[in-house]
């Protein structure tokens, strides 16, 4: 049985107000984040994103964020079989791909002659072939080979004579009826044969039927196999349904052929919702046909759950049987019927009124009291509602206009209190009303009516007197018997087990009053509880004989038998603004309504669930939808009305919470570029570089009917050791994350805390710099290992450098030295043998033997000059090589020059290198005093490029030397080829006789 919602406006003179089937309708606009208010189509994946597309552009909507696809009009999207996305933006065809969101352009016959945005539409055939039908000219399927759409590729080959406007599917029947200009028929597949009125060998009743039009312009067909028809003619729009069924034309229309003329309207097409149900749309017009009436779905202008639209261009239901309409105000989607709920709204155009009081009467009709407009009586509230004020009640004047408060005394009498301290009975049986004015009331407001176990009634005052009376008895002032006096305006009087009634009296507390004595048995203020609170309560609701809630600025608890109490039931920010009133359930529920909205609280769990409006229930607008009062009907329905509106439903259809969808990644957004997510996802692990590593994940669980009770709770593994409650948008945000490997986990939670079987997980990795992988670190330790190794290797050369200079010097000292001292010793020797010399004998050893000590002396100066560094600078041979230049050529008067490169003095050698430059030099000025017998020697030292270049030149007799540059005999001078050797240099002795003699060494620099 499909369930119905009403909605019923009030209107202010009217005694019984009209109402109507309704459905209860959200909105997104620009708001909302759409790109523009005027949508033209709507499309769900299989994934479970929605598609939009408006006059400014396609979205992908996944219930939290909007995502842009493209920025040009989108007329139309399809579905093809192989679940591609088709895209009609004006007179171009393409294809969408869902995941990069990139645009293919497909050529079509015929496209140059195509201008505005209804020239073409797209269909597709039940086998989910894309087709294109050019209005008045031709219909041509896609071929997939060439890319494009063509004519020579279409199944049915229709007359050419025919001015194709739409080809319309008949899966059941195996056909296409093609709708054109100059024809009606259809494209039998079996037979492959087009056939018309004037060509019906098969004798289908709606060819051979008189009643069809010349011409279609529109066709439906729905599920029930009936064919709704749409006819344009040149003075009206004729509308026609045919039964297949029964053969025969229906009389219901929908109410779209419209005989007066009075409302303009023209339909752009039709829809399917819920497999029963089949809705017209377009120009001011939005039916649907359910079995034998007709559903109107727009909506009055105040009416704040309906659809606002001047045209309607598609619907689309999706796989949650969500309906949305694509309307040029925005888009709006509803559930449909699915709860039963009746919503009353008092219209305030002529005069104001708000619901002060609730109460449901022994024979479960409501009775609302009103501030401005009296009281009213809701009869039958689900099944067949009528609602109208109560005559006897109005005719007691304008007092009676102003109720306060409205209880039902154990005879069914009604009472009612208004301000001023009037109260009025109410006799059902009669219907009449009497209005009483009790002095003792000294005109203060009869804020609270309550009866208690023995019948007897409480009365509750502005000015904080209680009194009270037997309502069996005749009224008189006499039986009024005054109870308390509490100082502080009543605001909540209710009677809880055990004969107490709890009264909250505003700036005071609230009291419990034993009904039996009238003493007040507890007082709760500031003092006993330590909040401000406690002076401020709405409503109060017992719910077990251990727990009474209490409302007001916030939600408190107070155990009845310690008369403790405590604010802290509902954490702070998820219970916002101030709650009026609250129900208990018979599923032991609490429902809340308040200044945000209705909530069902599950009190043991102490868990909170939001419904609005998508719920059947109410959206806080403004302060006219504020549910300030409620009561529980006998059927167990809740009434909940506050200001202007009024809502009733069954909290047994809120019963069940249905479990989360699974998460869906459904961005991810670096460097504020989205890419691909699901080319991410096939990756299996996304790797960022190390100056990447700021980005956003987006997600959401892909419930566009609980999308307002879903919670979200994420980790990052490698980061998070607990689980964080994400943002309702569904958005996280990671900046500057440090290399490593990251698991993104994430999960959706109802209301109940029950989690999506599955937790959602994106892995990805950060790339550390290149200075800290593992490569960088064993080329590292490679080059730590080669350094060390070179300096081993150093250390060993040094080592073994140093050993040869010491075994160098040693064989100098023991050559040089060796040889002399022997030489003295021997001399010394011959000496001390010989008994007697002669004077000339004695000086001639002591000569020899002064002259060995002397060279001694020198070859020990020589080695010791070679081995310090001090003298490591040519500028130190310069000065050595002039000693001893002295020292050599002076004796045998022999001038000698020295002429020194600026550039020499600069140069530094080596130990070995200085040595053997020197030694060279010594060499070759000893060969010149003992040879040459020349009179002029001439030492050059000079730099060319990277050589160094020391000339000795001497003006003696020369020699003759065979060829130029050839080895040269004698010691000395190959003593000095070797040592020129061994500093990688060359030697050059060039000499004639009677020429003089040039010896050039020529070495590198190092």
């Amino acid at each position: 049985m499909i369930s119905r919602a009403f909605l019923i406006l009030l209107l202010i003179q009217a005694s019984w107000a009209c109402y109507g089937q309704n459905y209860i309708f959200n909105r997104l606009s620009i708001g909302e984040g759409l790109l523009s208010n005027q949508i033209l189509c709507t499309w769900q994946d299989k994934t479970g994103y929605l598609w939009i597309g408006s006059q400014s552009g396609l979205q992908r909507f996944d219930g939290n964020n909007m995502r842009v696809v493209l920025r040009e009009r989108v007329d139309q999207m399809l579905a093809d079989g192989d679940g591609r996305l088709w895209v009609r933006s004006g007179s171009k065809v393409g294809i969408c791909n869902a995941e990069n969101f990139s645009f293919q352009n497909i050529a079509y016959e015929g496209n140059k002659e195509v201008y505005g945005p209804f020239k073409i539409w797209l269909r597709k055939d039940d086998a989910g072939k894309i087709f294109l039908v050019h209005i008045g000219k031709n219909h041509q399927y896609f071929d997939p080979e060439k890319n494009e759409f063509s004519r020579t590729n279409n199944p049915a080959q229709l007359p050419d004579s025919l001015q194709i406007t739409d080809i319309v599917p008949d899966p059941k029947m195996g056909r296409y009826w093609v709708l054109s200009k100059n024809d009606f028929g259809f494209w039998d597949k079996k037979s492959k044969t087009y056939y018309s009125r004037s060509r019906n060998p098969l004798n289908d009743p709606l060819l051979r039927s008189k009643q069809v039009p010349p011409v279609i312009s529109r066709m439906h067909i729905d599920n029930k196999n009936l064919y709704w028809m749409v006819s344009a003619g040149p003075s009206r729009t004729q509308f026609l349904c045919f039964d297949r069924k029964k053969g025969i034309f229906t009389a219901d229309t929908m109410g779209m052929n419209n005989p007066d003329g009075s409302h303009f309207f023209e339909v752009y097409g039709f829809g399917n919702y819920e497999d029963s149900i089949t809705i017209a749309y377009g120009h001011n017009y939005f039916r649907g046909h359910h079995g034998q009436s007709f559903i109107d779905l727009r909506s009055p202008a105040n009416n704040p759950y309906g659809i606002h639209f001047n045209a309607i261009s598609g619907i689309f239901e999706d796989r949650e049987g969500i309906l949305w309409v694509a309307t040029d105000n925005g888009l709006y989607y509803t559930r449909g019927n699915k709860n039963q709920y009746t919503h009353i709204m008092f219209s305030q155009e002529k005069q104001s009124g708000v619901i002060s009081s609730l109460l449901s009467d022994r024979q479960n009709r409501l009775w609302i009291g009103t501030w401005g407009r009296g009281t009213y009586l809701l009869r039958n509230e689900f099944n067949d509602p009528q609602i109208g004020p109560v005559p006897a009640l109005a005719r007691l004047g304008e007092a009676t206009r102003r109720v306060l408060s409205i209880c039902e005394d154990n005879a069914g009498n009604v009472w009612v209190g208004f301000d001023r301290g009037r109260l009025a009975r109410y006799a059902p049986q009669a219907e009449t009303a009497t209005l009483f004015n009790p002095k003792q009331f000294q005109d203060s407001d009869v804020r609270q009516i309550v009866k208690d176990t023995k019948g007897t009634i409480w009365v509750g005052l502005a000015n904080g007197n209680i009194f009270s009376f037997d309502p069996k008895q005749p009224f008189a002032e006499k039986q009024l018997l005054p109870k308390q006096a509490l100082g502080g305006a009543v605001s909540r009087m209710v009677l809880m087990p055990g004969d107490k009634l709890w009264v909250a009296v505003t700036g005071k507390g609230l009291y419990v009053i034993d009904t039996r004595n009238a003493a007040v048995l507890k007082a709760i203020n500031i003092s006993k509880t330590g909040s401000s609170h406690i002076v401020g309560l709405r409503d109060i609701l017992a719910v077990n004989d251990t727990m009474v809630l209490v409302c007001g600025e916030k939600l408190g608890v107070i155990n009845p038998k310690t008369y403790t109490a405590h604010f802290d039931l509902i954490p702070d920010g998820e219970l916002s603004g101030t709650q009026y009133a609250m129900q208990k359930d018979a599923f032991g529920k609490v429902w809340i309504g308040g200044s945000s909205g209705i909530y069902k609280l599950d009190p043991l769990a102490r868990t909170l669930t939001k419904y609005a409006q998508q719920d059947g229930l109410l959206t806080i607008h403004n302060n006219s939808y504020v549910p300030e009062r409620s009561t529980a009907l006998a059927n167990g329905r809740l009434a909940f009305g506050g200001n202007q509106h009024l809502v009733i439903f069954d909290p047994g259809e809120y019963k069940t919470a249905v479990r989360p969808p699974e998460v869906t990644i459904t961005g991810f957004q670096l460097n504020n570029r989205f890419l691909s997510v699901d080319s991410l996802l096939r990756l299996g692990t996304t790797h960022l570089p190390y100056t990447h590593n700021s980005f956003r994940i987006d997600f959401a669980a892909l419930s566009f009917a609980h999308r307002e009770r879903i919670l979200y709770e994420y980790k990052m593994e490698g980061l998070d050791e607990n689980w964080l409650q994400a943002p309702a948008r569904g958005q996280v945000n990671y900046n500057f994350l440090p290399p490593g490997q990251y698991r993104f986990l994430v999960r959706a939670k109802n209301e109940l805390g029950e989690y999506s079987s599955k937790v959602t997980r994106f892995d990805l990795r950060i790339q550390p710099p290149f200075w800290q992988t593992i490569w960088f670190y064993l080329l590292l330790a490679v080059v730590t290992a080669c350094v060390l190794f070179y300096l081993h290797r150093q250390r060993v050369e040094k080592l073994l450098h140093i050993e040869k200079v010491r075994n160098r010097l040693a064989r100098d000292l023991h050559d040089d030295m060796g040889s002399t001292l022997s030489t003295i010793n021997i001399l010394s020797n011959i000496a001390l043998q010989q008994k007697s010399l002669d004077e000339t004998k004695s000086k001639q050893y002591l000569s020899t033997i002064s002259q060995s000590t002397h060279q001694m002396m020198d070859a020990m100066d020589d080695i010791v000059w070679s081995i310090n560094p001090v003298n490591d600078s040519i500028a130190k041979i310069v000065t050595r090589m002039k000693e001893t230049a002295g020292n050599i050529l002076e004796p045998k008067q022999i001038d000698y020059r020295f002429e020194i490169d600026p550039a020499v003095p600069e140069l530094h050698f080596s130990m070995e290198a200085r040595r053997e430059i020197f030694l060279i030099f010594k060499e070759a000025l000893n060969n010149i005093v003992k040879y040459a017998e020349s009179s002029l020697v001439v030492i050059s030292l000079a730099k060319k490029g990277t050589q160094l270049t020391l000339r000795i030149t001497d003006n003696g007799v020369g020699f003759e030397i065979p060829q130029a540059g050839s080895a040269v005999r004698g010691n000395g001078l190959k003593n000095m080829q070797l040592r020129a050797g061994n500093v990688k240099g060359t030697l050059t002795v060039r000499s004639q006789r009677g020429a003089g003699t040039s010896i050039e060494l020529f070495m590198p620099i190092a």
